[in-house]
């Protein structure tokens, strides 16, 4: 049942209506049972696998916690490194041992075997990537003593089963989500400032998936299902349409899992940042899937040392990190490399800074310049469209072959004879992705000059352009967006995760 679907809005509706009716302290097992009935609903397999994770890591919360009467330290990281391996082992297994089979079978017959490893298809439940880390991000803070253990059973369930951000992050923290959960009946809930932000979010969340990211969709699987028979030029259009597609993709789902939890009283983790405007790759980084690259900080990059035990074992380190973050995104050596090459572009940018720096000031760049930093974005746009091939290939050899036509084919004259519109848009539709493109632009482009969210920066236009934005939005996304036959189906890319 994903947001895009007629089922969920009216799902959302009726328990928006009762929840907004209920006494205070009824509204948080009113959330659980409705995220229950979500998730069953969209995967019955996927509704008993969060039972079992929520039960295993409530008690282990238990167990893990601090007790001054009775301090034990390696009964405690004991208790807490089984929990971890239980719960890692039961991603590994879910998620990656068919690529291993499948790794074990692609060796052993190039080294002339003939018995394969055959494993059953294994399922892999919708969500367990994203409540697995927030469960074990639960437990090293609770280990640690920054999280107080959670007493309620209920309240820890709907912490992971919560249903705005339950298929497709964001990934949460217990100090942020759970903490208010557990106070949520003094929150008021009629408050239309609020409520009128959380539309908006919506809205804006709708725009971005059905007008930018399904569009640009079509014309992504005209190049990426065919890139044998095309040039530079589409495939160049095809990675950076691509770069456009996962972005409104992405951000488009957090926007409306934050905008339906704000309607419900309840502030989710702001997942995107105009990542695009970033001036470097590590930048990059804290704006692309916040919640993700935070968690990956805090729970393995700073544990492993982090940058205090000197600069190589400060790239080792953020190798490590995004070899990890590229798997955590597909059980598929794609994604393996384009976590490498993300790790590449930091540990160069790293190892150059000095001496690119140094160049600078022998020719007396202005560092500072619109046109330096304007620079610095394109060059951080084109490198991440670079690494999104791996991303969006089906394989290694499929993305090898699509960056060596896209170097070795050049057909750029194709830039002025109107090719463009044979890569699955007409006139109409590419114009009309040009547009929604440049408004997520546009908008990029306030929030990193104001440091604010859109619903921040139509909140602070008179009321009558709040309304016109407002309305505007609903017709591009009842008129122009993307869905019914015409188009087909587009599922969000990251509930596959």
């Amino acid at each position: 049942m994903a947001y895009t679907e007629l089922t969920f809005f009216l799902y959302f509706a009726v328990l928006a209506a009762v929840y907004f009716v209920l006494p205070a302290k009824a509204r948080w097992g009113w959330l659980l049972l409705g995220s229950l009935g979500y998730v069953f609903l969209w995967e019955v397999a996927a509704g008993f696998f969060v039972l079992g994770v929520a039960l295993a890591t409530y008690l282990g919360g238990i167990l893990v916690a601090p007790q001054p009467e009775k301090p034990n330290l390696e009964k405690r990281k004991t208790i807490l490194a089984v929990f971890l391996l239980l719960l890692f082992g039961l991603l590994v297994i879910c998620k990656y041992a068919g690529m291993a089979a499948d790794t074990v079978n692609d060796i052993a017959g190039a080294l002339g075997a003939s018995r394969r490893v055959e494993l059953p298809d294994i399922l892999l439940p919708v969500g367990l990537s994203f409540y697995t880390f927030a469960s074990a991000g639960y437990l090293i803070d609770v280990y640690r003593g920054g999280a107080e253990a959670e007493k309620s059973f209920g309240k820890y369930l709907l912490f992971l089963a919560f249903f705005p951000n339950f298929s497709s992050g964001p990934i949460e923290r217990s100090n942020h989500l759970l903490r208010q959960l557990r106070s949520l009946s003094s929150v008021r809930l009629w408050d239309a400032g609020r409520i009128g932000s959380g539309a908006l979010t919506v809205l804006w969340g709708y725009f971005l998936k059905l007008v930018v990211a399904d569009r640009a969709a079509i014309l992504v699987s005209s190049v990426f299902d065919q890139f044998w028979n095309h040039g530079s030029f589409a495939l160049l259009v095809g990675a950076l349409v691509f770069s456009i597609q996962i972005y409104g993709d992405f951000a488009g789902g957090s926007y409306m899992a934050l905008g339906f939890a704000r309607i419900l009283g309840i502030e989710l983790t702001d997942n995107f940042n105009a990542p695009y405007f970033s001036l470097s790759i590590k930048e990059f980084w804290r704006r692309w899937h916040i919640s993700l690259s935070s968690w990956f900080r805090d729970y393995l990059y700073i544990p492993l040392g982090g940058n205090r035990k000197g600069e190589a074992r400060k790239y080792f380190n953020t190798a490590v990190v995004f070899l990890i973050c590229g798997l955590w995104h597909g059980a598929n050596w794609t994604f393996l490399v384009w976590g490498a090459l993300h790790a590449a572009y930091q540990i160069i940018g790293g190892l150059t800074r000095e001496k690119r720096e140094a160049l600078y000031r022998r020719w007396r760049i202005d560092t500072a310049s619109p046109a330096f930093r304007a620079a610095q974005r394109l060059t951080v746009f084109l490198l991440s469209a670079f690494a999104w091939i791996f991303f969006r290939a089906g394989s290694l050899t499929e993305a090898g072959v699509y960056v060596w036509r896209l170097f070795a084919r050049p057909d750029l004259w194709n830039v002025m004879n109107g090719s463009i519109y044979e890569l699955g848009l007409d006139v109409t539709e590419m114009n009309l992705l040009f547009l929604g493109t440049a408004v997520l632009f546009l908008v990029d482009f306030l929030r990193d000059r104001k440091k604010k969210e859109f619903a921040a920066l139509v909140g602070e236009q008179p009321v009558v352009l709040r309304v016109l934005i407002a309305l505007a939005l609903v017709t591009a996304i009842l008129f122009f967006g993307c869905y019914g036959s015409r188009f087909g189906e587009s599922a969000f890319i990251y509930a596959e995760f």
